[in-house]
């Protein structure tokens, strides 16, 4: 029996009562552990058949990286890792240069038109950060861009249409936007600028964004230390957004197991699905939404192999997502999973 909250808060609580983790659908399996440090807070980017992972802090958050890691699809795995103190003559095929800007966690990126793009975050003193940086696979080079309009962390961003999109999160710690934020802006890559769009949604931090069904989604994440209940939809031709159902409605889950804060979320089969993160507690549960009915389905969880966690690292390769890295009681992860949402939940396959 899936855990599917419908109709009244009575069905919710029946329903929360008497399924467990068994009666589920989705299985995780064990893939190719991260080999670099492990880190926290970190970012991905895909371009083609190659997801790249980068910056983040390592164990006990006594230092922000630079370097980066590059995982492919062809081989299931992690390619060779840059040499520090080595020229370039020495580096192996396929090491990812390290990114060039301050060392930093909980920046932003994503890929348009073959191109990485990672910028904003905070760097080891507790600095919020605004210069972004473009690289390009084709020679493995990085290139410094046009600054975001204001420094913050815990942003999110997503790409849509070739176009790449920055906003919310939380701001410069000494400056007067210090609170949650919740602008948005457009890169312009041809002129290599930021334009301000609207965005309808609230301040909002550690949120997550997703793309799906042509359309871009904003969910979770905290203001205030509240959890967020409201989800946002962007239109990337009319560049409006739409209020959806909030995450706590009682035909969806009235007792706010969707909401969470510094969770991860990818996309596979036309469908997003948002886990880990933290709320009261470690988040262990996966949920499903399906943006054709705006319903969420709550699927198999993160199984007993699987360490809870927070701001880990998601990304989709064609049809194949995987979870990895992130943060728990200090320590930091370098494990990484693959998530089959159409498989029974297996117990000896990891």
């Amino acid at each position: 029996m899936r855990k599917k909250l419908l109709g009244v808060a009575v069905c919710a609580a029946i329903f929360a009562g008497c399924s467990s983790s068994d009666d589920l659908t989705g299985n995780w399996s064990k893939s190719s552990d991260f080999n670099g440090i492990p880190c926290g807070g970190a970012v991905c980017f895909v371009i083609g058949d190659e997801a790249y992972v980068g910056t983040g802090s390592d164990e006990n958050n006594e230092k922000c990286l630079t370097s980066f890691g590059k995982f492919s699809e062809n081989s299931n795995g992690w390619g060779p890792r840059w040499k520090s103190g080595e020229t370039d003559s020495k580096q192996s095929v396929g090491a990812v240069r390290p990114f060039p800007g301050i060392a930093r966690q909980h920046a932003v990126a994503f890929a348009v038109g073959g191109k990485g793009y990672v910028g904003t975050g905070v760097d080891g003193n507790n600095k919020r950060l605004a210069d972004f940086y473009e690289y390009n696979p084709a020679d493995n080079t990085w290139k410094q861009i046009a600054n975001f309009p204001s420094a913050r962390m815990e942003a999110v961003a997503f790409a849509i249409n070739d176009k790449g999109y920055v906003g919310t999160g939380y701001g410069y710690l000494e400056g007067d936007d210090k609170n949650t934020l919740n602008d948005f802006f457009r890169y312009n890559v041809d002129e290599n600028k930021w334009d301000a769009i609207s965005y309808s949604g609230g301040k909002v931090r550690g949120a997550t964004a997703f793309v799906v069904d042509g359309k871009a989604h904003v969910c979770l994440g905290k203001n205030n230390r509240v959890p967020v209940k409201e989800h946002y939809a962007f239109d990337p031709v009319s560049e409006k957004w739409t209020k959806l159902r909030n995450l706590n409605d009682d035909d969806i889950n009235s007792d706010g197991d969707i909401l969470r804060y510094n969770a991860v979320s990818f996309v596979i089969g036309g469908k997003a699905y948002v886990a880990t993160g933290l709320n009261q507690g470690w988040k262990r549960d996966v949920w499903e939404y399906d943006p054709k009915k705006d319903d969420w389905t709550e699927r198999t969880g993160l199984e007993n192999e699987i360490s809870s966690r927070q701001n880990a690292i998601a990304f989709t390769i064609g049809n194949r997502a995987f979870m990895g890295t992130g943060t728990v009681q200090g320590s930091r992860l370098s494990d990484l999973w693959e998530y089959h949402p159409n498989q029974e939940k297996e117990e000896d396959d990891n």
